[in-house]
């Protein structure tokens, strides 16, 4: 990803993260099993997204975005 990702609550530039594993393989996915409307609605269902952490080192709010 290019670019930076800002605080939705106070501006900040966000950290990206590394997240830890919870299952076996020690890895998270976000795949799309069946046709939806919305965001995932352009993926197949052959396509992985991986979650990825940022956490804002001011206010301490963390999002995960989907990305390849």
């Amino acid at each position: 990803m290019t670019g930076t990702r800002d605080c939705p609550d106070c501006g900040a530039e966000l950290d990206r993260m590394e997240l830890q594993g919870t299952d076996a393989m020690g890895s998270l996915a976000i795949v799309s099993s069946e046709p939806s409307e919305g965001f995932l609605s352009s993926m197949r269902a052959n396509e992985i997204l991986t979650p990825v952490p940022y956490v804002c080192p001011d206010c301490r709010r963390t999002l995960l975005y989907a990305e390849d």
